[in-house]
């Protein structure tokens, strides 16, 4: 058999074929590589975009929750100064900026027909594109009760012990009446511009050195001592005061009328409390970490929540702290010292055990120190009923085994010693403790802290905190201090 012979062009021929073929196939697949890539690319932009507006979205309802919620805020701040303020009627700017668009709210305040001393604010949020001031991007609305709480008389009283005034520590709201003597440094003020206050001081806190008689009124001092950034603001009664201070620090403000010379101050008895009375209505006597009353102790029936009832009794150190949720029904006793701190949270029940609304004020009376810090906070009732808190600590060395003649008289060099020593202090942040009341009956309270506080009842009262303390019943011309009781956003709000 012969070789067969392929001629060299039909090889060539061949390859060509091959390599075109080859390239075809290449170019398919780099075309199906590429669409796919394509798709891809397309469903992870479609998915970032989509990811992106529902960010926005998030983002908008937020602000227009923090917009609702500043509404309400605002609102609170308006009724403290007047208790018929109605609301925002008319769109209040909260910002207007490229960042963050326009954020708008609007509110109204009404009363609640099944409490006079309640009104329910509702606010709405708005945010619409920067610019823009129709069809919002998002709305939010947020509703709250609040609560009004008040106290009789004065809401800052000392004894002779004085009032003590320093850093930039400012009292607004509230009468205040000190039967010894006023002390002011740093940028300390009473009372503001718009809003002055009643100051009384009776000069009663001779001889300096104390003794049996002490305390006795001073003749040859002034009761005011004033530093040249201080500021007293409003009607200034002080015995024996003929100083406006070393820069003309005690002024009239809008309404007041400034130092009165001449002025005796009115004779006001410090309030008094039956200890004997209260320990003597005992019904209930436990030891303080008795799981049933101690709330920083977990339980699986009631978590951290706890109920103390009327007229309970309870041995050694009370701790409330951490996330404790305390509720009062009446009267308390402790025989040691009252810390309270962390988050806790303590309120006043609505009703009693007999299912009476509580319109009176529980008193919880300690016999060692008490001492309020943390970022807690403290709700008055659906009336508005706070509780008292007092110390009868004091420097006299008396002992618990004859509880009713314990500390229940001091006088004279023993009541000297004790006005300084301090029994009660209240600081933290912002204190929310509007309706409550903290007595240092023998000694010294110590308000270190800033917010909303009842009443500061001390033989001496020292403020020596950094912010402005509101204290009572009345901030311009409300008459009452209102506080947040229950909060709620109103589902499917747009």
């Amino acid at each position: 058999m012969g070789n067969i012979h392929i001629p060299l062009h039909s090889n060539i021929r061949a390859h060509r074929r091959t390599k075109r073929d080859e390239r075809g196939m290449i170019l398919v697949s780099a075309l199906i590589i590429t669409t796919v890539l394509m798709m891809v690319g397309f469903t992870l932009i479609s998915a970032v975009a989509g990811q992106y507006s529902l960010a926005n979205d998030n983002v908008y309802a937020d602000n227009a929750i923090l917009t609702a919620e500043a509404g309400i805020e605002q609102s609170i701040e308006q009724l403290n100064q007047s208790d018929s303020f109605a609301g925002y009627t008319s769109a209040q700017t909260l910002f207007n900026n490229s960042t963050q668009g326009y954020g708008v709210f609007t509110s109204t305040v009404t009363n609640n027909t099944d409490n006079s001393n309640a009104k329910t604010i509702v606010a709405k949020g708005s945010i619409y594109y920067y610019g823009q001031t129709t069809n919002p991007v998002s709305s939010r609305t947020v509703r709250v009760t609040v609560v009004g709480t008040q106290s009789s008389g004065y809401s800052v009283f000392t004894g002779p012990g004085g009032l003590i005034l320093s850093g930039s520590g400012a009292i607004t709201n509230s009468p205040v009446y000190v039967n010894g003597t006023i002390t002011m440094s740093g940028a300390s003020s009473i009372g503001t511009q718009s809003q002055p206050l009643t100051v009384d001081a009776g000069n009663i806190a001779c001889p300096s050195g104390g003794g049996s008689g002490w305390p006795q009124l001073c003749t040859s001092s002034q009761p005011i001592s004033m530093a040249q950034s201080t500021r007293i603001y409003g009607s200034v009664c002080a015995t024996g005061q003929t100083s406006t201070g070393p820069n003309n620090n005690i002024q009239s403000g809008n309404g007041g009328s400034g130092l009165e010379i001449g002025c005796t101050a009115p004779s006001v008895s410090e309030p008094t409390y039956d200890r004997t009375a209260q320990i003597n209505a005992v019904t209930t006597t436990a030891s303080s970490t008795n799981s049933a009353y101690d709330c920083t102790q977990w339980n699986s029936t009631n978590g951290f929540s706890r109920t103390w009832p009327a007229n309970l009794e309870l041995t050694g150190n009370v701790n409330i702290a951490s996330s404790c949720n305390l509720t009062l029904t009446g009267d308390v006793y402790i025989t040691g010292n009252l810390t309270i701190g962390g988050a806790a949270k303590i309120g006043v029940a609505n009703t009693d055990a007999n299912g009476n609304p509580i319109t009176t004020r529980p008193v919880i009376i300690v016999d060692g120190t008490i001492n309020v810090a943390g970022s807690g906070s403290m709700i008055a009732n659906s009336s508005g009923t706070g509780a008292e808190f007092i110390s009868f600590k004091s420097a006299n060395p008396c002992t618990t085994a004859t509880p009713t003649n314990y500390c229940n008289t001091i006088s004279g060099t023993d009541l000297y010693n004790s006005q300084s020593q301090t029994t009660v202090t209240v600081g933290g942040g912002a204190a929310s403790l509007a309706g409550f009341v903290f007595d240092a009956y023998w000694g010294e309270i110590d308000v270190t802290g800033s917010g909303n506080v009842g009443a500061a009842l001390g033989q001496t009262v020292n403020m020596s905190g950094s912010g402005t303390v509101t204290f009572g019943t009345k901030v311009g011309a409300g008459a009452q201090t209102w506080t947040i009781s229950s909060y709620q956003i109103i589902p499917n709000s747009s």
